[in-house]
Parts: structure tokens; sequence; C-alpha cells
């Protein structure tokens, strides 16, 4: 965790808004794991949650392992792609991408597109340069290491701001999945708090 030292004209403008006991906004982002059983089929439906205002969702990232719950001779940061042809996030009713992955095939090597996204989280997440930020996943990695559905929800209606938000994964895969496989997702969220300045009251706006 950082730490911030301010300097003395700072200390003193601090100490001048404690007295004054005024409210002081604090905006974070919070990041929430789920993970549930997949069953043996080829399409997948998952109501991840719901997120009441303040908290909006940004970025939606979605993963599947299989055989390594509790056995800690398999490598848990590999991921398995399940032979995934579709995958999108719905919030309410609007889906992300608004378009299907038509073109994902992992056994045929047809997967540049959810690579691509994975490969600019990172670009568009600290919102740097791709030179700088660049994750250098090549497409052999990215299929056999750590094949990782991104999905960008940042842009929403600011008519949806102060409302509920209700979070649906749909996926769909060439065969069965296989037996004891998992769904992880994280969800990377907005939200912001009200904090007291005399230290005693923390609200959520």
């Amino acid at each position: 965790m950082p730490h911030v030292l301010p300097n003395d004209q700072e200390k003193l403008a601090l100490y001048k808004t404690i007295e004054s006991n005024s409210s002081l906004p604090i905006g974070y982002r919070m990041v929430q794991c789920d993970s549930i059983s997949v069953l043996q089929t080829r399409n997948f439906t998952w109501r991840l949650s719901v997120k009441s205002a303040p908290e909006k969702p940004r970025w939606i990232i979605v993963a599947f392992q299989t055989d390594k719950s509790g056995d800690q001779h398999h490598n848990p940061s590999i991921f398995y792609h399940c032979n995934l042809t579709n995958m999108f996030v719905i919030l309410n009713s609007r889906r992300y991408p608004e378009t299907d992955y038509d073109d994902t095939n992992f056994t045929q090597q047809k997967f540049s597109r959810v690579c691509g996204d994975a490969a600019a989280f990172q670009t568009k997440f600290y919102n740097v340069e791709e030179l700088i930020s660049s994750p250098n996943i090549t497409p052999a990695y990215y299929k056999e290491l750590f094949p990782m559905f991104v999905f960008d929800v940042s842009k929403q209606s600011e008519k949806l701001k102060n409302s509920v938000t209700d979070i649906q994964i749909k996926a769909q895969f060439s065969a069965n999945v296989a037996a004891n496989t998992e769904a992880f997702a994280v969800v990377i969220s907005d939200k912001s708090l009200i904090f007291q300045s005399d230290g005693q009251k923390m609200s959520v706006e």
C-alpha cells in the first residue's frame, strides 16, 4: 500500500479541512472475484451479481480451469479455453460486445479477436501508450497458458449511473465442457465513498 507524505503547505490545508468537518469524496476501483462450477454442456449462462449504485462495473474478465480445485500439484495460474466459440456479457439489457465472436475456434487457431482484447486490457486500463504497456502476449502463450476473455463495459449510458446493474455472462462451446470445470470472473468497478473529515463517519455516496 503506497503512502503519501504531504509537504508543509499541503499539510496545513489538510488540517484546515479536518477542522472544518468537511466531507471528502473518495473514488476508487473495487475488484471482486466470483467462481462457479460449469455443467458439462455447450451452453453456459451465469447470472453473476447485481450491483447497486454508485458501484459501476467497468471491466469483466472471465477464465476457465478444469481439475485444479484443491490440487496443489496443478499450476493454478494456467487456464483453459475449453473450446469456447462465443461469449458475451449482458448488463441489464445491453450486451458487450455487441457482435458475436464469430471467428473464434481454438482448434482451428482462430482466436485473434479475443486475444487482441486481452492484450489491449493493460493499455486501456492504465490509459498509457501501447509501446509502454504492452504485455507481450503471443497467440501461442495466450492459447496454451492464459486464455482470458476480457470485456470492456466502461462505455455506459449516464442515465444508468444511479440504477441497479444486473450482470449476466453467456458462453457457447464447440463441445461439452469437461467435468470438474470452474469459471472465474473478475469484476472491476468504479465506486465512491464520502468520508467525514472528523474520522468518525464513512458512507456510500
